[in-house]
């Protein structure tokens, strides 16, 4: 009784949010960038320890510069994705842009699903909206959340524009009705997040050891569908703008191997860039590869 209480208090605050002008959201934002750095200091050592592996030859005072902006970053994306569920179509259209959607239209011309790679990095939870901009079904895969009603929820509001949430293990079900349909599918994948451990596809990442989904790859190949992508921009407080790039047109002809390598290898050089807008906080290597488990690139 006491756990729906506070999901269904968590649930209207949301609501409450989501109803807030921009200029407020942004308001909140700089309190709660002040709470969790300095009053809170959430995860701050998994932040300064994933960036330090990250840029060994950066000295200290360029660490805590990133993380500083990081977590400014960090506050607007909380109060974003509070904010998803009161946006209509014109906030999305002012907001979260895609730079050429004429890059995926020909696969759709010819019948084709591709699989999307994408990344935790800036707003990623608002690529909702890149249903919009393509003619293909997107497919988001996501990892269903332990509280129930929270994730119903959270499906909700997220499964606007035309875009479907499906769960990991819903995903070569999905792709074999599309097949069957005869149904153009973008399967969209945040594809940096941690397996779990059981899974052996290691790599380097960040200039760590680092496990990934084999999945992306596994159904790139089995179905030969192209590998595209998605770079997400921040051009502009609460406006970002999303290029998508060609990776793989037939990844039958490659191993699992090189395209999740290719990915990392495209992640890296974005993180590089602007480090500011990853997902720091996240507990990327929290597992320990094992000594008789070879790294793949």
């Amino acid at each position: 009784m006491k756990s729906r209480f506070l999901t269904n208090t968590g649930i209207l605050f949301i609501r409450i949010i989501a109803k807030f002008p921009f200029w407020l959201i942004y308001l909140i934002s700089d309190l709660l960038y002040l709470l969790i750095y300095y009053v809170i200091r959430y995860r701050k050592n998994v932040v300064y320890e994933n960036l330090r592996y990250a840029f060994p030859e950066k000295k200290e005072a360029e660490i805590q510069a990133i993380a500083k902006r990081y977590y400014r970053h960090f506050s607007d994306l909380t109060m974003e994705s509070f904010k998803t569920g009161g946006m209509n179509e014109k906030d999305f259209r002012e907001r979260m842009k895609l730079k050429n959607p004429e890059l995926i239209k020909p696969f759709y011309d010819l019948g084709k699903s591709a699989v999307v790679l994408t990344m935790h990095y800036n707003n990623w939870e608002w690529g909702i909206f890149h249903s919009e901009y393509v003619r293909h079904k997107i497919l988001a895969v996501y990892k269903p959340l332990h509280n129930e009603a929270f994730d119903v929820f959270m499906r909700k509001t997220r499964s606007r524009f035309k875009t479907d949430l499906i769960s990991n293990n819903q995903v070569l079900r999905r792709i074999l009705l599309a097949q069957k349909q005869k149904e153009p599918v973008a399967i969209w994948l945040a594809s940096d997040q941690t397996p779990p451990e059981f899974h052996k596809f290691w790599f380097t990442f960040l200039n760590r050891d680092a496990m990934f989904y084999p999945g992306p790859a596994f159904l790139s190949k089995k179905f030969d569908l192209p590998v595209i992508f998605m770079k997400i921009e921040k051009t502009g407080r609460g406006k970002y703008l999303t290029s998508i790039e060609l990776l793989f047109e037939h990844p039958e002809k490659v191993s699992e191997e090189e395209i999740i390598s290719v990915y990392i290898k495209r992640m890296e050089e974005v993180i590089r860039e602007k480090p500011e807008y990853y997902l720091w906080s996240h507990k990327r290597w929290k597992h320990k590869r094992p000594a008789d488990i070879p790294l793949k690139n």
